[in-house]
This record gives C-alpha cells, sequence and structure tokens, in this order.
C-alpha cells in the first residue's frame, strides 16, 4: 500500500473505519442535494449577481464531491482534479464579477454642438 494512502486509512478499529465511511456517504448526499439546489437557483435566479453566486457555489459542492470521491476511494489523483477545479472556479468568479460590474447598455454616441457624430 502506498505510504500516502496508508496515511490516510490508519483510522483504528473496523468500527472507526466504518464510521468514517457513514460520515462519507452522509457527505455525499448533502452535497448532491446542495447542488441541486444550487442549479435551481442557477436557472431560476431573479438577478445575474444571483445565478453567479449560485454557481460559485455549485463549484466550491463539486470540489466537495471530488474530495469525499477520493476519500472514499481511497485514491489521491482526485487531488489534481481538486485543484484545477478550484483555480477555474476562482477564475470564473472574477469574470463573472467583472462583467456584472461593467454597465451592459451599450450607448449611442451624442451628436456634438455641430451635428456630428463622433
Amino acid at each position: 500500500m502506498n505510504t500516502a494512502i496508508a496515511g490516510l486509512t490508519v483510522l483504528g478499529s473496523t468500527f472507526t473505519r466504518s464510521l468514517v465511511g457513514y460520515a462519507v456517504d452522509l457527505g455525499l448526499l448533502v452535497l448532491a442535494v446542495g447542488m441541486l439546489l444550487c442549479l435551481y437557483h442557477l436557472l431560476k435566479g431573479p438577478h445575474m449577481a444571483d445565478r453567479a453566486l449560485a454557481a460559485d457555489t455549485l463549484a466550491i459542492h463539486l470540489i466537495g464531491l471530488v474530495l469525499l470521491v477520493s476519500i472514499r476511494s481511497q485514491v489521491l489523483v482526485f487531488l489534481d482534479g481538486i485543484l484545477v477545479l478550484s483555480l477555474l472556479s476562482f477564475a470564473g468568479t472574477v469574470a463573472a464579477a467583472q462583467y456584472i460590474a461593467r454597465p451592459h447598455a451599450i450607448t449611442k454616441p451624442q451628436p456634438d454642438s455641430e451635428g456630428l457624430t463622433p
């Protein structure tokens, strides 16, 4: 067994291992429900800022889901995916904030005093 994985599995008795397994299963269920609620809010959000917040929260739930699957399967390869998801989530949140903060309406050029548009 890999020493890094052995550090995750040194939990003591089988009771402790099964308790951790139940906690991971419960966490997966709670995250799945939270992801469904975030998806609903993403589709039906009243404002653009609410939808951006729902997308960011959905990304955080996805990171937690990958982490719990990694613990459940005892494979550390998923941790690289968590890092990539974290960076993409941060970049997406910054992009959404820039889009929301920027005025969306394109103003027509105003004619000057001579009636000419620039």
